[in-house]
């Protein structure tokens, strides 16, 4: 699978940077958070990971190759001592994804297709390695939606697939959260709605589509995202649903 429109590439990137910025923000689960959560055991691997890597890797997205390198070996350092760590696959795997955009713009498709096979790869073993690690699910569930915002082919049957799978997991970082959500940044609420509002109308289920902007209503009232969903609810249905962010990081990042 690859981008559906190679001219798409940069907003690939811009779509994929500014979703998996909704984990930056996202409350960190300790201990006591575990023990009141749904979910059993949540797994929990460096949790300084991602503050490591991620102005690297999302320097590398808006062009950095050197610091895209950097974290890509930082990674690959810790999948060397453990090649099961679900954390740094699946930004490795993200940052393949970087390398393919790369080859595509310079007109290397065969490499860009295998970069692009492997990214893929490597996050769909991440997701099945750690099913219950949430960071896991919205790194790899983010970096798909912007994909599927970006270039959208309806009739590649993987890609649905791959987006439908993005989205259940969104559906469950939600679910999990949901009892706490109040305490979860704005930022970080808006970003997981809409993603999830964008990617079902993307995928024809305007039913649930404009469940979440109606949820947006509720769980972001009087803000942005607020009046974003009520400008979308109030157009002619079906549609899809293209958001960008708000309170972007895509200035600060490089």
């Amino acid at each position: 699978m690859k981008l559906d429109s190679k001219r798409n590439v940069f907003l690939f990137v811009l779509s994929a940077l500014v979703l998996v910025t909704a984990v930056l923000n996202w409350p960190r689960i300790g201990p006591s958070a575990v023990a009141a959560s749904p979910v059993s055991g949540v797994e929990l691997q460096d949790d300084s990971l991602d503050t490591i890597v991620r102005n690297d890797f999302f320097a590398g997205m808006m062009g950095n190759r050197a610091r895209l390198d950097r974290a890509m070996k930082y990674c690959e350092d810790l999948l060397a001592k453990n090649p099961k760590h679900a954390e740094a696959l699946v930004w490795h795997g993200g940052g393949l994804l970087v390398r393919a955009v790369h080859a595509y713009t310079k007109g290397d498709d065969a490499n860009g297709d295998k970069l692009w096979k492997t990214g893929i790869e490597e996050m769909n073993n991440a997701a099945a390695l750690a099913p219950d690690n949430m960071k896991v699910k919205i790194g790899r569930s983010a970096t798909l939606i912007g994909y599927a915002q970006s270039g959208w082919d309806p009739s590649d049957s993987q890609s649905r697939v791959l987006l439908e799978s993005a989205l259940l997991d969104y559906e469950t970082v939600y679910r999990w959260q949901k009892p706490n959500f109040i305490r979860v940044p704005i930022h970080s609420r808006g970003e997981l709605l809409f993603g999830l509002a964008s990617g079902w109308s993307i995928l024809g289920n305007d039913r649930k589509a404009r469940e979440y902007l109606m949820l947006i209503l509720k769980e972001c009232k009087d803000t942005p995202y607020e009046a974003e969903a009520r400008r979308w609810l109030a157009r002619k249905w079906p549609l899809v649903i293209q958001h960008d962010c708000i309170g972007c990081h895509v200035s600060r990042s490089g």
